[in-house]
């Protein structure tokens, strides 16, 4: 477990944001009228507004980053674009030197597009909204489909996968734990598998009340990865459990949509109450175990808690 988490806790000297100015007049001959930091964990992230008015994204991947996952960033959201033009992706610039990534102080950067929006965290969706929301995840997973990469065969913390790694003091948790590497594991091998985001949760996700898709942009791609596909609709579903009351009509719009683009096959449906439950002792147990006793992360622990029992609850 330790091991598995380490990467998330491994310290690095932020970039000053002169540096940040000097890296996109160097490697991508731009100058920003303005530079913001963006709150992020492990890299750095700024949105830049250029003299034009247009905003861009320069993103520099932590110090001990693996190189090679951060191509595969690249390349599936490219691939994903490529495949399905619509799809709300930002879209990563070349450098001067014709390269989509540059290094600085060995570090890798990134300059993408900006894309406007409401985060979905700050607007909860309607059912049909919810629906629209499955259908876009839909539509990412089957660009996505036959898109492979060296790297995607990777393990981190946030992958299901790796679930049977941690433990918990919690006994409702590692119960849910020992359950999952009892019931669900052994079935993973068998369901339908390609690279998924790994992410789509309501931080990552782009809205607009007035846009027919609903959705208008999706972020983060750090977590992708060859997985189950069917864990990409659960990790999305943890996030729209209720604290309170009946579980699945409240997230059924969301497989509904998904449905609608990409129907689960039975197998898969049958394992995805476990690893919805997966996903909510992950939120549990990673912050808790990376927290230092700040107050905000506890908060979130014990409302996690409450989602997992609301979700166990029901069976």
């Amino acid at each position: 477990m330790t091991s598995l988490l380490r990467e998330l806790a491994e310290p690095f000297e932020r970039m000053p944001a002169a540096e940040a100015s000097a890296l996109l007049a160097e490697h991508y001959a731009l100058e920003a009228a303005v530079l913001k930091r963006l709150d992020t964990e492990r890299d750095d992230t700024f949105r830049v507004t250029l003299p034009s008015g247009d905003d861009l994204v320069v993103k520099v991947a932590h110090p001990a980053d693996d190189p090679g996952v951060i191509t595969l960033q690249t390349a599936a959201m490219s691939y994903a674009r490529e495949r399905d033009p619509a799809l709300p992706l930002q879209r990563v610039l070349p450098t001067v030197t014709g390269n989509l990534e540059a290094v600085v102080g060995g570090r890798v950067a990134r300059v993408m597009t900006w894309l406007s929006g409401d985060l979905l965290a700050e607007i909860p969706p309607t059912p049909q909204q919810l629906r629209r929301s499955g259908a876009m995840l839909a539509r990412l997973a089957a660009a996505l489909s036959e898109f492979d990469h060296p790297s995607s065969r990777r393990t981190c913390a946030w992958d299901l996968q790796q679930l049977g790694v941690l433990r918990c003091d919690n006994p409702t948790v590692q119960r849910t734990i020992d359950s999952f590497t009892a019931h669900v594991e052994p079935q993973l091998a068998s369901l339908p598998h390609q690279v998924i985001h790994n992410d789509f949760n309501p931080s990552n996700v782009l809205v607009r009340r007035s846009d027919p898709a609903f959705v208008v942009g999706i972020l983060d791609f750090g977590d992708t990865l060859y997985s189950a596909r069917v864990i990409d609709v659960a990790v999305s579903l943890a996030y729209f459990i209720p604290d309170t009351g009946a579980v699945w009509p409240t997230i059924q719009p969301f497989i509904d949509g998904y449905d609608s683009v990409t129907r689960l096959e039975d197998d898969e449906r049958q394992v995805l109450p476990g690893l919805v439950a997966a996903r909510l002792v992950q939120r549990i147990v990673i912050p808790a175990a990376l927290s230092n006793g700040r107050n905000d992360v506890a908060h979130s622990i014990e409302r996690n808690t409450r989602l997992l029992d609301n979700l166990l609850s029901e069976g």
